[in-house]
């Protein structure tokens, strides 16, 4: 075997097409994510954690009273600091975060709305945001649209070049799911509220980039 046999047998057949082909597919969203919290600020930290845990308290007790089991309620921050910005004085500020899993977004505005509410003037909404539960099924139907978006590619120029596409040589995936919704922040209220939740479509995309070497030209042989 010469050299230029090994590099055949190393790199496959001389020539061929390499393109990218993109897909997307839509999706609505079928989970919202609640990033909650409560600020207080009091003389020392034991009664700013105090009055932000029991702020925290009410909020959770609403979210149970609307379903949310204790599995979807998860603590995501812990903090205490130092307010020295009024002059001659200086207040402990207590923070705590609470993450909240809505599995249905038709109400998850106003249940998130009835929880700010009952914690009082502590609590504090940071954020929605909007996820699909399970991707799969779209990421499916974006990967089939890339791979038709390819094989039409790599087609056309097979044609324009007067070759034909032979077998696959190799091939990559990108892409990536669909980009979380996100809504604004919201402190406490002292009255009803519900926070507008619209869930609306999110698109999941994918690519991917195949290597084709071009059929045999049987005319040669």
């Amino acid at each position: 075997m010469d050299g230029r046999d090994e590099d055949v047998r190393r790199r496959g057949p001389r020539g061929g097409v390499t393109v990218t082909g993109a897909g997307e597919a839509e999706a609505v969203p079928d989970t919202a994510i609640a990033d909650l919290g409560a600020e207080a600020r009091a003389v020392d930290a034991e009664r700013a954690l105090a009055e932000a845990g029991l702020c925290l308290d009410r909020m959770r007790a609403v979210l149970r009273d609307a379903g949310v089991d204790d599995l979807s309620m998860r603590t995501t921050q812990s903090s205490t600091w130092t307010d020295s910005s009024a002059v001659g004085t200086s207040r402990v500020v207590a923070r705590l975060g609470l993450q909240v899993t809505l599995r249905d977004v038709a109400v998850a505005g106003d249940v998130v709305g009835a929880a700010v509410v009952a914690g009082g003037e502590p609590a504090r909404m940071d954020g929605i945001r909007l996820e699909i539960s399970d991707p799969t099924g779209p990421r499916a139907r974006a990967r089939e649209a890339a791979w038709a978006d390819a094989v039409a590619r790599a087609t056309q120029w097979a044609t324009l070049a007067g070759r034909r596409l032979g077998e696959v040589q190799w091939m990559t995936e990108g892409g990536s799911d669909a980009a979380p919704l996100r809504m604004g922040r919201v402190m406490g209220m002292a009255k009803a509220m519900s926070v507008p939740v619209e869930a609306g479509q999110q698109t999941v995309s994918a690519d991917v980039t195949v290597r084709w070497a071009w059929a045999e030209d049987v005319s040669s042989l």
